[in-house]
């Protein structure tokens, strides 16, 4: 069977659109009115929405696609006909799908691919790493960064002198401002890629086992690493967890938590129990404990910093295969008991979803301003930037202390600024309107020192360094968030693909928003219409047999029988489950409603239902009329089944089936809409390009 892979929007297809051609070279496939749909935009959306690898393509198959595509751009003609490509909601909601579609393409997409690639390579390993960190705030003081550059850099030295494990570590303990680590002498644990900063992941990555790196500089402070093991990726590892709190830290506590998870280890070792059992029952991990202990995939590394977690999962790693369970350990926590499910060893790079998974996390990690720094670069080069340095320089030598301080005052700047040169005894003055100057010129486009005052005023923390580094960070910022932005201005331009998705969503949004006037909110809407149609096609909507029951699920012969006697009393389901799920809450389920053969119990056909069918066609049924059966063990369950009623077959009523004679109606409305504007619109199809078409994309397997 052809498959074709779009984006559906409930009944309709939606379709791609690339721009209109105005290449006469290209020839039209078919026409709406005077508006064309060209050869090339029709094989590029069919080969998209095709699998090639499954089957082959045929003639038949491309008419098809010829059909849905008309049908797809009369609703979207209809759509702009009825003026909503010039509605509020409409322009706002695709300026927002536009703001979010631009994302993937306002950086260097090369450098993201190797950073990608850089990310993958160091995965394959994992290092253990500790450090040395003195506090220092990106906008910290000239003189403060100075204090805490000074203080590292004695500590480097006094490293250098003797830099063995335990000498970092001691210093460490009495030097480092990582609070949450100083006292374990620094130890972050295990490590890998994307997990911390780009800069410390480099110094990490590049510092040899043992070894120990340069001071560097993060947006915490400064820095100093030492790499103390390193080991290959052991994956991620999925496993079942029971935990026993010990509330506080006196001895009693602890000693009745060991003594409880030694319990729950003995009734799972005898096969008493199962360790899942045991989670639901006595676990007091309660994100898992409902699940039978069962969490989600986990690797050391994800805690970085956590000693007692790494070694939490230490204890899972440990195990050597599927079902085996650790020996009880302790934590801050309280006592584990964990049971390997499942070892997933890092998957490869060739899998799509692990790089859109690298690239994503890339994209959020500090990384990514390599990739932006790059896309600026080529901005500059291919709109032909140039920087008047002479602005930049007469900006300088008027600025004040205010400047400084945060606090710039365009009104202290004057107007006007003087120029002179001499050429030998030659005098030349030269009068300009500072703020008209311009700064730098990109594309069509000029920026002025009117606007770098703008950016001035925005700067209200205390400028670093010297006047001309304070406005050099300032331009070089304001520089590079300009570039960013003409390159968001000129997508459509620049770049085919995005002109090519970002008219998907345009034309996909258009036809949406008209079905939704003209088929869903009208069948949600349309009472009358949607009775009559109900009355044509009632015959159409029919209940098969069924029994209107209630089943009692029980954990064992002795509870179905207890349970038997206290549904004839009349005992709510409620009181029942309250009753017999003290000890466990899968000992007692329930479940009543008017069930045909095949519906299901949770996610399966139920056994019970069958049974109950079933014995119809014996000579003396006994299910078919009111009272209270025990059925016996069905499956792992012991079950009471209260009949209130057996139904016979019959028609349904509208309340009964309303969504499905809802859709079927929304079908009908569509079909006539699609009737309506084959009429409206002029349709014209080039028989002679289709034939090239079939002719260059039908193949034979």
């Amino acid at each position: 069977m052809k498959r074709i892979f779009g984006l559906i929007v409930f009944s309709g297809l939606f379709f791609g659109f690339a721009n209109a051609q105005t290449d006469k070279a290209v020839p039209f496939v078919f026409s709406i009115d005077k508006e064309k749909v060209y050869a090339d935009e029709f094989e590029r959306q069919y080969l998209k929405n095709i699998n090639l690898k499954e089957d082959a393509v045929t003639a038949k198959d491309i008419q098809n696609y010829l059909d849905l595509y008309i049908k797809f751009k009369l609703k979207v003609q209809d759509a702009k006909d009825a003026g909503l490509d010039t509605a509020t909601a409409y322009v706002q909601e695709l300026q927002m799908y536009r703001d979010q579609l631009a994302r993937n393409y306002l950086y260097d997409r090369s450098v993201t691919d190797a950073l990608v690639k850089e990310a993958y390579d160091r995965m394959q390993s994992e290092v253990k790493v500790s450090h040395i960190l003195i506090m220092c705030s990106p906008d910290a003081s000239e003189a403060d960064q100075k204090k805490a550059l000074d203080k590292i850099e004695g500590i480097h030295r006094m490293l250098m002198r003797n830099p063995s494990a335990m000498n970092f570590a001691d210093i460490a303990r009495t030097e480092s401002e990582d609070v949450g680590t100083k006292s374990a002498g620094g130890d972050l644990g295990w490590m890998t890629a994307l997990q911390v900063v780009y800069e410390f992941e480099n110094q990490a990555y590049n510092t040899p086992v043992g070894g120990i790196s340069p001071v560097f500089k993060t947006e915490f402070g400064y820095h100093i690493l030492m790499v103390t093991d390193k080991r290959t990726n052991r994956g991620d590892i999925k496993v079942n967890h029971i935990l026993v709190r010990v509330m506080n830290k006196d001895e009693s506590s602890d000693t009745e938590a060991r003594k409880k998870i030694d319990e729950i280890v003995l009734n799972i070792n005898s096969g008493k129990e199962t360790f899942e059992n045991m989670a639901r029952t006595y676990s007091e991990d309660y994100n898992s404990r409902y699940n039978g202990g069962a969490m989600d995939y986990i690797n050391v590394t994800q805690f970085v910093g956590d000693v007692d977690r790494q070694y939490w999962a230490d204890q899972a790693f440990s195990l050597k295969k599927d079902g085996d369970i650790t020996a009880p350990f302790r934590t801050n926590y309280g006592w584990h008991l964990l049971q390997r499910v499942n070892l997933r060893p890092l998957r490869s790079f060739e899998d799509k979803e692990m790089r859109s998974i690298l690239k994503m996390d890339v994209q959020k990690n500090q990384r990514s301003q390599i990739s932006v720094d790059s896309l600026v670069v080529k901005i500059k080069k291919e709109n032909g930037f140039r920087l008047n340095n002479a602005a930049v320089e007469a900006v300088i030598q008027y600025l004040d202390s205010n400047f400084m301080k945060g606090k710039f005052d365009e009104s202290t700047m004057p107007e006007m600024h003087k120029v002179t040169k001499v050429d030998g005894k030659k005098k030349t003055t030269t009068e300009y309107n500072l703020r008209k100057m311009e700064v730098f010129h990109l594309g069509d486009d000029s920026y002025s020192v009117a606007d770098l005052f703008t950016n001035f005023t925005y700067n209200t923390k205390p400028v670093l360094g010297t006047k001309k580094e304070g406005v050099e960070r300032i331009l070089n910022a304001w520089i590079d968030k300009t570039c960013v932005e003409y390159q968001n201005d000129h997508l459509e331009e620049k770049s085919v693909e995005f002109r090519d998705i970002y008219q998907e969503y345009k034309e996909g949004i258009l036809m949406f928003n008209r079905m939704q006037q003209l088929v869903w909110d009208r069948a949600n809407n349309d009472t009358v219409g949607l009775k009559a149609y109900f009355a044509q096609h009632q015959g159409e909507y029919n209940w098969g047999n069924r029994f209107d029951i209630a089943v009692y699920f029980c954990n064992d012969a002795k509870m179905m029988k207890t349970v038997a006697k206290q549904v004839k009393k009349g005992i709510s389901a409620d009181s029942l489950r309250r009753q017999h799920t003290k000890q466990n809450i899968l000992d007692f389920s329930y479940r009543a409603g008017k069930f045909e053969k095949s519906d299901t119990f949770l996610f399966s056909p139920s056994p019970i239902l069958k049974s109950l069918f079933d014995d119809l066609n014996a000579e003396k049924p006994k299910y078919n009329k009111p009272g209270i059966y025990q059925v016996g063990q069905v499956g792992g369950d012991f079950v009471v089944v209260k009949v209130n009623a057996f139904l016979p077959a019959g028609p349904k009523t509208l309340d009964e089936t309303r969504g499905p004679v809802a859709s079927r109606y929304q079908e009908q409305l569509e079909r006539e809409w699609i009737e309506s504007l084959k009429v409206r619109y002029a349709v014209t199809v080039n028989e002679s390009a289709m034939k090239a078409i079939e002719a260059k994309l039908v193949t034979k397997k």
